[in-house]
């Protein structure tokens, strides 16, 4: 207990010993180098793809449950079937990005939504030959309205200038339009925020073992002095992406 006491004595006599603008540049430093390394290794390693590839294809797979089990539930709309999220994940990689899917999987995440926001337009106007990956986008949509669009749609109706299309029909793809935007939103919002909360706690345990190492190649197995790195590492890391946002507008202003 003593010894413990001691420690954290010698911890604060030393944090005593620095001025508060070398903590802040000790920080700064151990921050910017964090998110250096943070950046590098989403640039050359496959990280980025690999987290929206599993992200994305669980997203698609619960919404197909999702709708496969309201379609068992309901009484009503037995001209749909199940749908498969297979093939309604690779109906929404090749309508967004020409099947190329290592591309698509490592836009960012603003720039991946748009793409499927371009798929889900050609999805309604073609909700037949595209179902799989339609009721997927809309999932949540009334069971009823998706029947509609699907029976009543005229395939490339534009193409043959055939406008004959009913008012319950428009009502219904417009409902439908408006789920599926509702639907791209909530990728775009849990999506990022997932995504910047896995780099925020990497930043913070980069920046920490840095400080920490540093700390131990200069004082050695000081443990006042390792107690001391550890919140100024987690600062450091937690202040990371401030210190990305102003070299990118330093970058901006440059150009």
């Amino acid at each position: 207990m003593n010894e413990e006491v001691n420690t954290l004595r010698s911890a604060i006599s030393v944090l005593g010993d620095i001025s508060a603008w070398q903590i802040v540049g000790v920080i700064t430093a151990v921050g910017t180098i964090a998110m250096a390394m943070l950046q590098l290794v989403k640039d050359l390693t496959p990280l980025r793809r690999a987290y929206q590839h599993f992200w994305m294809r669980r997203w698609v797979a619960m919404h197909a449950m999702d709708f496969n089990q309201n379609l068992k539930r309901s009484s009503d709309n037995k001209n749909l079937s199940e749908v498969s999220a297979s093939k309604a994940e690779m109906l929404m990689v090749d309508l967004a990005t020409g099947g190329a899917e290592r591309a698509f999987y490592e836009l960012a995440v603003e720039q991946m939504v748009a793409q499927i926001n371009a798929a889900a337009q050609i999805t309604l106007d073609y909700p037949r030959k595209y179902s799989d990956l339609l009721v997927i986008l809309c999932e949540g949509a009334d069971l009823n309205d998706v029947a509609t669009v699907l029976a009543q749609s005229l395939e490339g109706a534009r193409a043959k200038k055939k406008l004959t299309l009913s008012a319950n029909y428009m009502e219904a793809r417009t409902r439908i339009g408006h789920r599926i935007q509702r639907n791209l939103d909530a990728i775009q919002i849990a999506l990022g925020s997932r995504w910047k909360f896995w780099m925020q706690i990497i930043a913070i345990t980069l920046s920490t073992l840095l400080l920490e190492a540093a700390v131990i190649s200069v004082a050695g197995s000081h443990y006042g002095a390792i107690l001391m790195a550890l919140p100024i590492g987690i600062a450091g890391g937690y202040f990371a992406p401030v210190s990305r946002d102003l070299v990118a507008t330093l970058q901006s202003l440059r150009k």
